[in-house]
């Protein structure tokens, strides 16, 4: 909680700082093709360069923008998808690379950052196909000041021009200490629910599916600890899996089966457990649910479509 809130506050007032210092022009090259593609607005291209650094800090400005009129619903939720496709990159050369492919070997890691790089590739379907056929094929009209030069000074005005970084530091306190305080009320209160229901069992379905899915897809049962164990943290699992394959008490087969059918079940209760407060503190309710759900929908059946492969044609 106090960690989430930390990193909430340096997003949000970080990327309300860089505003308001006028460097948003800077950006403008390389995120405008982005938007143009999904026929979102330049608002969009913002955010998903704010990703590639910080998912926090894109998921925030893209909020910033929600409440100041400047993105609707839909565009919202679009939006909010996009900002979790430079995860994909950024994991992959941060935790796939580095510590997967040494612990699994080419052809096991492959696999497994496969079924990860699906998952992007889903979502950028979902959001260029949709920010389409809803824009009905025309890019959307700027009726409103460009995002990426919305915050220069004008020089007519001199209340704004040469200010002190004390007058920036709080006028980016001013700007958005409501929004920060309501994302934390809501944050604690889903957390504190999460929790609850964690402490109270009633998550505990997850545990007590891994042997019926293990048995039903003739895995061995040693399998069945680091399975566990992958769920509730990934990098000890895949650890616990190499050492079973370096002793040859398991086969690749089983191996990466296993890992995927982790992933199956650990999607769930990481986005319940951490996803979900998280977005509902940030984007509210529906839209925070909407985009959580969706995305771990595309989660899901990217491990569902590698677990096929896997059994066909491993």
């Amino acid at each position: 909680m106090f960690r989430m809130g930390s990193v909430m506050f340096i997003s949000l007032f970080g990327v309300e700082l860089f505003m308001q210092m006028g460097l948003m022009r800077h950006l403008k090259p390389f995120g405008k093709p982005v938007a143009r593609a999904a026929r979102l607005p330049a608002e969009t291209a913002v955010c998903f360069l704010a990703a590639i650094g910080s998912m926090i800090a894109a998921h925030t400005m893209a909020a910033q923008f929600h409440a100041d009129g400047r993105l609707n619903d839909r565009e919202l939720r679009l939006t909010g998808i996009l900002n979790t496709v430079p995860f994909h990159l950024r994991e992959t050369l941060t935790f796939q690379l580095p510590i997967v492919l040494p612990l699994l070997g080419t052809r096991l890691a492959m696999i497994y950052i496969a079924a990860f790089w699906l998952t992007g590739v889903l979502k950028l379907c979902y959001v260029l196909i949709c920010g389409r056929a809803w824009g009905n094929g025309k890019a959307p009209l700027e009726t409103g000041e460009d995002p990426f030069s919305a915050y220069e000074c004008s020089p007519d005005d001199p209340e704004c021009l040469n200010r002190s970084l004390t007058r920036l530091l709080k006028d980016a306190w001013h700007a958005r200490k409501k929004m920060f305080f309501n994302m934390i009320g809501v944050l604690a209160v889903v957390t504190l629910l999460v929790q609850m229901l964690t402490l109270s069992g009633m998550l505990s379905w997850v545990e007590a599916g891994i042997a019926p899915l293990t048995s039903a897809l003739g895995l061995s049962p040693a399998v069945i600890g680091p399975l566990t164990t992958y769920i509730f943290s990934p990098i000890a699992g895949i650890s616990y899996m190499s050492t079973l394959l370096t002793q040859n008490s398991i086969s690749g087969y089983e191996a990466i089966t296993a890992l995927i059918v982790g992933g199956l079940l650990m999607i769930p209760v990481t986005r319940l457990r951490r996803t979900l407060p998280r977005y509902i503190a940030i984007y509210g309710g529906r839209n925070g649910s909407f985009i959580c759900l969706l995305t771990m929908g595309f989660g899901l059946l990217s491990r569902i479509l590698v677990l096929a492969w896997i059994i066909l044609f491993y």
